[in-house]
């Protein structure tokens, strides 16, 4: 059974703990907190990182450029800190019952071991979050929750636990979280690991003896459009995994990468982000998740306006976009039809691997099919856009 050690640190696992939490469930999100920093901060600082506050961490950018280090995951295999990013232990007799009342897709049905995508959603249909859902059988489930998120995926836990069995544990900063990405990804894991990785299959996770640690959790998971894996070790021991990591993977060519490659291998891949893609104002099915979504599960929230959504139809959906020109377009950025507006932009680079502008907005349904042609705002410009398949880039050992 996969299993990290055990969680010493609870946040309101009590009923009277609860109650007091709930006094107050929303007011710690609104207040400001200082920019965090994961334990890798000197690392990257050596380095050379460009670092920035993202979503109240402090995280780099960049160590060279974000082409080159995009071309590396694509290519070879790249190294990312993701300690930032929420992680969340949920045990009790009720916790597949609870799980199953406020993810979108399924957990009753998962194997142990198996990872599933998931979205949380408000009583609208709203996305809260995107995230990952890992089962451990009867005995546990463990969610990676985005980093901008996290306070308020714990509050909306809190919230919704009313009637169950169930203690809710952060591990987020006991643990840190890093990955490796890219097709010699599994090279470099192979040694310095006990682990058998031809037996890990594609959103699956185990526990492994990695560089000397017991434990460690590693799943065949990412947010690039490679294979790749993401390893969860104790916070104290991630610095010796970064510097052994890049050290034994120099013989592949790895390299550190930071946020900018991530967001355009993302993009690339199709993969959405939180706060472009989702957001509580966008439903899974008008970020075209549908796949990631249980309508015929037993009630969850949101279930009723998403059923809504899906008999009477979208008012919006997400679409790839391939735009002419070398005008990148930003999220927010208008999208026309015969000079009339139709939609918004909600991601938008250069793509690195397809070689053109490529973009993702929100337009009606009439506009979804490939090969629409639509224009794309700049100020007083317009650029010529075409309607595309999304991902935009799918990597070749799965076409």
């Amino acid at each position: 059974m996969p299993v990290i050690a055990d969680p010493t640190r609870q946040r309101g696992s009590g009923v009277d703990s609860r109650a007091s939490k709930r006094q107050n469930l929303w007011s710690s999100i609104a207040k400001e907190a200082a920019v965090k920093e994961t334990p890798l901060k000197a690392q990257h600082e050596k380095l050379g990182a460009r670092m920035v506050d993202f979503a109240g961490w402090y995280m780099p950018v960049s160590y060279s450029t974000i082409k080159e280090e995009h071309q590396r995951v694509r290519t070879k295999v790249g190294l990312f800190d993701v300690s930032h990013m929420g992680r969340y232990w949920i045990s009790g007799k009720d916790h597949i019952k609870f799980t199953d009342k406020v993810i979108t897709n399924s957990r009753s049905d998962m194997k142990p071991g198996q990872i599933r995508y998931s979205l949380i959603c408000n009583g609208l249909g709203g996305a809260l979050d995107d995230v990952l859902v890992y089962s451990g059988g009867d005995e546990f489930t463990f969610f990676v929750v985005n980093a901008g998120n996290r306070d308020k995926i714990w509050a909306w836990f809190e919230r919704e636990r009313k009637g169950f069995n169930v203690e809710i544990n952060d591990l987020s900063e006991k643990y840190a979280m890093i990955a490796l990405q890219g097709p010699k990804s599994k090279d470099v894991l192979s040694k310095i690991s006990d682990l058998d990785i031809k037996a890990l299959k594609y959103y699956r996770f185990t526990r492994a003896t990695v560089l000397g640690e017991t434990e460690v959790l590693v799943s065949r998971t990412g947010y690039t459009g490679e294979d790749g894996f993401e390893l969860i070790m104790t916070a104290k021991n991630v610095v010796k995994f970064w510097t052994d990591i890049l050290g034994v993977g120099q013989s592949v060519g790895i390299g550190p990468a930071g946020l900018g490659a991530r967001d355009t291998l993302r993009l690339e891949a199709g993969m959405p982000l939180y706060g472009h893609e989702l957001e509580e104002s966008i439903s899974p099915l008008e970020a075209g998740l549908d796949w990631a979504v249980r309508l015929d599960k037993a009630d969850f929230v949101g279930k009723a306006a998403l059923e809504d959504q899906k008999k009477n139809g979208l008012k919006q959906k997400l679409v790839g976009l391939n735009v002419g020109g070398k005008r990148i377009p930003r999220q927010g950025q208008e999208v026309f039809k015969d000079g009339k507006p139709v939609g918004k932009v909600a991601s938008g680079t250069q793509g690195l691997w397809v070689d053109s502008v490529i973009a993702t907005a929100f337009v009606p349904p009439s506009l979804c099919a490939v090969g629409t042609k639509l224009q794309v705002k700049f100020r007083e410009d317009a650029y010529d856009a075409i309607v595309v398949p999304l991902p935009f880039y799918t990597r070749p050992d799965k076409k």
